[in-house]
C-alpha cells in the first residue's frame, strides 16, 4: 500500500516535470496547465503515504488530495499516477 502510493507520487514529479521541460504544457497559469501544481501533488501523496501507519484518516485526505490536484493540473498525463494513488488510497480504506 505504502509503497504504491510512493510509487504513485514519484511518478507523479517526473511525469510533471517531463511535461514541463518538454513543454507539452505550458506553464501559463491556466486551468488545466499548472505543471507545479503537479509535482505539489506528486509530494503531497509521497507526504500522504508516509502518514498512513500514523493517521489513516489523515492519510486518505492526502491521498484523495493528491489524486485530485494533480488532474486539475496536468490534466490526462497525471492518469497513471493519480491511478496508483486511488488504489492505494482503495487498500488504505479497505484496511479500517
Amino acid at each position: 500500500m505504502k509503497t504504491l502510493a510512493i510509487v504513485g507520487g514519484v511518478v507523479g514529479i517526473v511525469i510533471s516535470l517531463f511535461c514541463q521541460l518538454f513543454a507539452i504544457i505550458d506553464d501559463s497559469y491556466t486551468f488545466g496547465n499548472i505543471g507545479f501544481l503537479g509535482v505539489i501533488s506528486g509530494i503531497i501523496a509521497i507526504i500522504g503515504a508516509n502518514l498512513m501507519k500514523r493517521n489513516k484518516k489523515y492519510a486518505s485526505f492526502l491521498l484523495f488530495l493528491s489524486c485530485v490536484t494533480g488532474i486539475i493540473a496536468i490534466s490526462y498525463f497525471y492518469i497513471l499516477p493519480s491511478l496508483l494513488t486511488v488504489i492505494s488510497l482503495v487498500l488504505l480504506i479497505k484496511s479500517k
